[in-house]
């Protein structure tokens, strides 16, 4: 998550806003929602010497932060629960076996931020974690 810091140091600097949105951009695009899409496109050609507001700072490093890939969630190896979530997909329902064989099917060793929410409830209704560490 961003800091506060950070958030008033993208919000007046509309070369840093254009930049990371730029960037985030050529990121495939399933990766974002329309809205996040349309938030982008919008914020990449932003020129307004005002700056952002701080919502909008806020959700554009939101964005950011949601979109790296992580290998490593409260000590827990993401690629090893992923294995694990794949191997026992098929006593979950059918939108997270889905999701789990095309997560797999794409990378095994890292998640992007966004998803591993989704990954942990998986975990932990296949019994690999406990209640407390999945929320």
């Amino acid at each position: 998550m961003a800091s506060w810091r950070e958030i008033e140091r993208v919000r007046k600097d509309p070369g840093a806003v254009q930049g990371i949105a730029k960037r985030l951009l050529k990121l495939p695009r399933a990766d974002f929602t329309d809205w996040e899409v349309d938030f982008l496109e919008g914020m990449a050609r932003h020129v307004d010497k005002q700056g952002l507001t701080t919502r909008q700072s806020e959700k554009l490093l939101q964005i950011r932060d949601d979109s790296e890939f992580i290998t490593e969630f409260r000590g827990f190896s993401v690629g090893l629960l992923l294995r694990q979530c794949y191997d026992a997909r098929l006593d979950l329902s059918e939108g997270d076996e889905e999701w789990i064989t095309q997560l797999f099917e794409r990378n095994q060793d890292a998640i992007r931020r966004r998803h591993i929410g989704h990954l942990m409830r998986c975990a932990h209704e296949l019994y690999l974690i406990d209640e407390d560490v999945a929320a």
